[in-house]
């Protein structure tokens, strides 16, 4: 559910709430604190949100939103003339362009990762994965059309292994260091494409 726009003080909670979950994490945060902040009473918050959890995985499908729309407008069509892999290393640099441009909702998504183990944690992951979602479905069949994925594989494990791969790609890096993100993303794209794809 998106709130931003839907009701009155919507974007001050969502502002609020950014900055409490970046500060406190999920367990520490405060209802009353990022109500206080955002000037909105218990009783219009609890009218759209039944708990913190509610409040938590909306601002989660916002900023995903945020950032598929972001890298979105500036793919251009010959981005995608490229291979599989060439895709998924495009929007991973756009994605990190959006990083850059946004630093609160990168810090959101640092704070997020430090959630990880968490009840919390894994409801966000089981909502917002790579495996269900349908533009990586698309890019995966579209890999598969032109043959740029070796064909002595089943194509659900592939899917099913970029999925997991990208989806937990925070993993494999130090979120503090842009330089870091950007150079362990390129390995596992590079990682992908030599265990993925069509050789020759």
């Amino acid at each position: 559910m998106s709130f931003e726009t839907a009701f009155e003080h919507s974007t001050e909670l969502f502002n609020a709430a950014l900055e409490e979950f970046i500060e406190k994490g999920y367990e520490q945060a405060s209802i009353n604190t990022i109500l206080k902040t955002a000037g909105m009473s218990k009783g219009q918050f609890y009218y759209h949100f039944k708990t913190k959890e509610d409040l938590y995985l909306a601002l989660i499908a916002i900023l995903i939103a945020r950032k598929r729309e972001f890298v979105g407008t500036i793919m251009r069509p010959e981005d995608f003339q490229q291979d599989l892999f060439g895709i998924l290393r495009t929007q991973i640099r756009y994605g990190l362009m959006f990083a850059r441009a946004y630093p609160a909702i990168s810090r959101f998504g640092e704070s997020f990762v430090r959630e990880q183990g968490s009840a919390i944690y894994k409801k966000a992951l089981a909502i917002h994965n790579f495996e269900n979602d349908a533009a990586m479905t698309q890019l995966i069949e579209a890999g598969v059309a032109r043959g740029d994925l070796r064909d002595d594989l089943p194509l659900a494990f592939i899917h099913k292994l970029i999925a997991y791969l990208i989806t937990h790609a925070a993993d494999l890096t130090d979120l503090d260091q842009f330089d870091s993100v950007e150079r362990n993303l390129d390995y596992l794209i590079t990682f992908l494409k030599s265990g993925l794809g069509r050789s020759g």
